[in-house]
């Protein structure tokens, strides 16, 4: 089952295809809404945890990657454009999808140097498909929450140069912001 899942998150990354629905590996992705907020423990190369309960009345985006994924590494060149732009509005974490996360996450952060914390599920479920966030149908993978906790919504593959703010106004018209929501939690510690 495990080969089985890493092999598919590779594969699915360099389809081409148009913006499609569940299973397309390029665009735009849903699954069925949630009845109760995300909560989801991620562990930084640090030691230092993230709650995504702690992030509430900010929205947060997830970038989910893979170290040795070419198309996830392009992609953080947008992501930090993103947020360089937005990180007064939005949380952004990078989220290592893969088993040896714990192992190659910090020499990966530090040769990058992403303008936003990156994380991994000690637990190791989200890789395979069984956390709170779901089947992942590919990486690079993009999961929008508001700021009541709630998936707004998901893009599979590389994002356009709209993508991500189009993400994040869904997130915004969707209210619950706070003016007391953490500002910049996510990178103390380091």
């Amino acid at each position: 089952m495990l080969a089985a899942s890493l092999l598919a998150l590779p594969l699915g990354a360099c389809g081409g295809g148009a913006e499609s629905g569940r299973g397309a590996a390029l665009g735009e992705s849903t699954r069925a809404p949630d009845s109760r907020p995300l909560e989801l423990a991620l562990r930084r190369p640090n030691g230092a945890w993230i709650h995504l309960g702690d992030l509430r009345g900010k929205p947060v985006l997830l970038f989910l990657f893979a170290t040795w994924d070419g198309v996830s590494q392009a992609a953080l060149r947008p992501t930090n454009r993103f947020a360089r732009a937005h990180g007064d509005e939005v949380h952004v974490i990078g989220v290592a999808a893969q088993p040896d996360a714990p192992q190659l996450l910090d020499p990966y952060e530090r040769a990058l140097q992403p303008l936003f914390p990156m994380a991994y599920d000690p637990a190791r479920d989200v890789h395979r498909g069984a956390s709170v966030l779901g089947e992942l149908e590919a990486v690079p993978l993009y999961v929008m929450i508001d700021a009541r906790g709630f998936e707004v919504d998901r893009h599979v593959g590389f994002p356009n140069t709209s993508t991500l703010e189009n993400l994040l106004r869904r997130a915004l018209r969707r209210g619950g912001g706070r003016e007391d929501a953490p500002t910049r939690p996510l990178l103390g510690g380091d």
